[in-house]
């Protein structure tokens, strides 16, 4: 499995959109592999999506994300976990520990459903996602 982190100086990067570093770790059975640090500057959506796909990523883990590239990035396959912060390292263990629930890796700004797909003001489900 591939994982990619947008990154910014060691730690999540705050905005998807925006970021222009990948840290992508190759994944099996739990252990890191590989991992490498490429540039990823794409201009528009589609292109960063397309680039996700040619790197072979499974699982995005990120900051913020717009809610339409999110849905791109998420219809073309691959999972996304937004609104996470920390330093990218610590942020990989937790994914694969399963602890990255943690508040401490939560965007400051998101709230508890944020990654479920709650709706803030009225506390209920949005519409189904396609994934």
């Amino acid at each position: 499995m591939k994982i990619a982190i947008p990154i910014w100086h060691g730690h999540v990067s705050c905005a998807f959109d925006f970021a222009h570093r990948i840290l992508l770790v190759n994944v099996e059975n739990g252990c890191e592999i590989s991992r490498s640090e490429i540039p990823f500057q794409r201009e528009s959506d589609p292109e960063k999506v397309n680039g996700l796909k040619s790197l072979g990523v499974e699982v995005l883990i990120c900051g913020a994300i717009s809610r339409w590239l999110a849905l791109q990035v998420r219809a073309s396959g691959i999972k996304v976990l937004p609104y996470v912060v920390g330093q990218a390292d610590e942020v990989l263990n937790a994914y694969l520990t399963g602890s990255l629930v943690h508040p401490k890796f939560a965007l400051p700004g998101s709230w508890p459903g944020a990654r479920r797909g709650f709706c803030r003001r009225r506390g209920k489900r949005r519409p189904p996602r396609v994934r």
